[in-house]
């Protein structure tokens, strides 16, 4: 018995002994996001509006609507609307690039594998509103254009 207390107290003093864990320094870039942390997005605003917009920096009908939700963004407070766009493209060094030329002022993340089938995106641009409760009230393909959208953040904000 004597043993094994030696042994437990030589275990202490070796954990004691290592250094501590640092957990790795987070990437300063566009951090990676899943379908699930997506739909955490909407769940942790309640009472806001949350529109997501899932693009790709190859997409033409993306790079049009992109500088429009960016206007957008500008014409709410961020304590009644929420707007989120997440990439689906592959290359991250050309994402970063491309979200630095646009000048992006609300959140932009890059797609884990499994966002795409989680939210049935089969095409691009794919926008979703939820409203102040957290229910899906308009979504699919296709771009979204400034006032259409902003017609629908007054209607569900009143």
């Amino acid at each position: 018995m004597r043993r094994f207390f030696s042994l437990i107290a030589l275990l202490a003093c070796l954990v004691l002994a290592l250094p501590a864990f640092a957990a790795p320094a987070k990437d300063k870039g566009i951090p990676n996001i899943t379908g699930v942390e997506v739909l955490e997005i909407v769940k942790s605003n309640p009472g806001k509006v949350v529109f997501l917009n899932f693009f790709a920096t190859w997409c033409p009908p993306c790079r049009e609507e992109l500088p429009e939700l960016i206007e957008v963004r500008k014409a709410f407070p961020e304590d009644k609307v929420v707007i989120v766009s997440v990439s689906l493209d592959s290359d991250r060094q050309k994402l970063e690039s491309f979200a630095k030329e646009m000048g992006f002022n609300y959140p932009v993340y890059l797609a884990e594998p499994d966002v795409g089938g989680l939210f049935g995106i089969a095409s691009i641009p794919f926008n979703l509103l939820y409203d102040k409760t957290g229910k899906l009230v308009a979504g699919g393909p296709g771009m979204v254009g400034k006032e259409d959208l902003e017609d629908a953040f007054k209607g569900l904000l009143d």
